[in-house]
């Protein structure tokens, strides 16, 4: 589909920058300390983008996965440059070696180039990939390093209720968040946002439930009840906005670290730690005066506090980290929580023509081959047969 194109498009342009400054670095004038910090601001973003890529188009990273097809890696601007896909645990280790050397700066967080690389940026980027290739220890060193550098929290009522707006449109009102993208965020590691370009993020039923609709902050400010004035001038439908209407965060964040840490400290059975972590984000998050600190108390086994946090990773990044969250527990080893099997209630599609008076259950079961999203197709054509498509047979 367009999106599909869309997005592999922008990351290898993205990855193609990175691959610019690579290749003509030794030709430009400066220090070497100003060619270090740039290098490795590149090999940072090369880093990002294909974890990016590689958690929508390739399968979940598991041991059984691990010959599976992995990603294109374009290492230079050579046109024809090999463009066939290399293995998942090869692609996997290509982008930890492009974090190491990432790892390698000494740039501080600076709240005016969040968009640059820094230490902390890094170390964030780092415990999000090892949570997600089932590497507990790692990922909370490297948890535990961003915060010492960098952990603090936002109250989201004070930042966010000054800028709610209620507009009027296709009929009806609705209440929305109208914060600019801020990428001075105080949270924010790197500055990266899911640009919701079609203003589409829907929220299911489920996901609305997962949140204490009276008290909980989020609720109130990012859940915007009948946006579909706007969209279809007709009442019912919701929308998930944050910074205005098309920004989501997706970089690392402070939020993030406390809940990579908080999931693997309870792995581990530290239950105190693991809840502490928790209340270090909850209590930014609910209305003043409304938020009662979780204790060890509320969770009888490790299965109910590992699926707790899980929620709260889902309650925090709704749009930007859930198919990333899915990915890698319906392939965890540990199998500590319950695999998640996603359906959506639609109509029969034979891939030309939806049928309105069909109604049909769609399912994606863990293990599906589907997990992986399908290549473009005019890539793959222009390839000249290098690059393969999913098999989803």
């Amino acid at each position: 589909c367009a999106l599909q194109t869309y997005y592999w498009e922008q990351e290898f342009l993205k990855i193609a920058y990175a691959n610019t400054v690579l290749s003509a670095i030794n030709d430009l004038e400066g220090t070497e300390t100003d060619k270090k910090r740039i290098v490795e601001d590149a090999h940072f973003l090369r880093a990002y983008e294909y974890f990016n890529l590689t958690t929508l188009y390739c399968l979940p990273y598991s041991e059984e996965n691990k010959k599976a097809l992995g990603m294109p890696l374009k290492r230079t601007l050579v046109y024809d440059e090999d463009l066939t896909r290399k293995s998942l645990e090869e692609t996997m280790k290509f982008i930890e070696d492009e974090m190491k050397i990432a790892l390698e700066t000494t740039q501080v967080r600076n709240v005016n180039k969040l968009f640059r690389i820094s230490l902390p940026a890094v170390q964030a980027f780092a415990a999000r990939y090892y949570l997600y290739i089932h590497n507990y220890e790692k990922a909370e060193e490297f948890a535990n390093l961003a915060l010492t550098s960098h952990s603090q929290m936002v109250n989201y009522q004070t930042y966010f209720s000054p800028t709610m707006r209620t507009y009027s449109s296709g009929g009806g009102t609705y209440l929305a968040p109208n914060a600019p993208s801020d990428y001075k965020f105080g949270e924010s590691y790197y500055a990266r946002m899911l640009y919701n370009h079609t203003q589409n993020a829907v929220p299911s039923e489920k996901l609305m439930n997962l949140y204490d609709k009276a008290n909980d902050y989020r609720y109130e400010a990012f859940f915007v009840e009948n946006y579909s004035y706007n969209r279809a001038s007709v009442p019912g439908w919701s929308a998930y906005q944050q910074f205005g209407s098309i920004g989501i965060l997706q970089g690392p964040t402070t939020a993030e670290m406390y809940l990579i840490r908080s999931e693997c400290r309870a792995r581990k059975n530290d239950t105190q730690g693991a809840v502490s972590d928790l209340n270090s984000v909850r209590t930014y998050r609910y209305k003043s005066g409304t938020y009662i600190n979780l204790t060890t108390a509320n969770f009888p086994d490790k299965k109910s506090l590992v699926q707790f946090i899980i929620d709260e990773r889902h309650r925090e990044f709704p749009f930007t980290l859930r198919w990333y969250d899915i990915k890698r527990i319906n392939s965890d080893p540990q199998n500590i929580v319950d695999k998640i099997t996603i359906t959506r209630e639609f109509f029969n599609f034979d891939g030309v023509i939806t049928d309105v008076n069909t109604p049909k259950t769609y399912t994606l079961a863990p293990g599906d081959k589907r997990y992986a999203w399908p290549l473009p197709k005019i890539d793959i054509e222009l390839s000249k047969g290098q690059l393969v498509q999913n098999p989803y047979d």
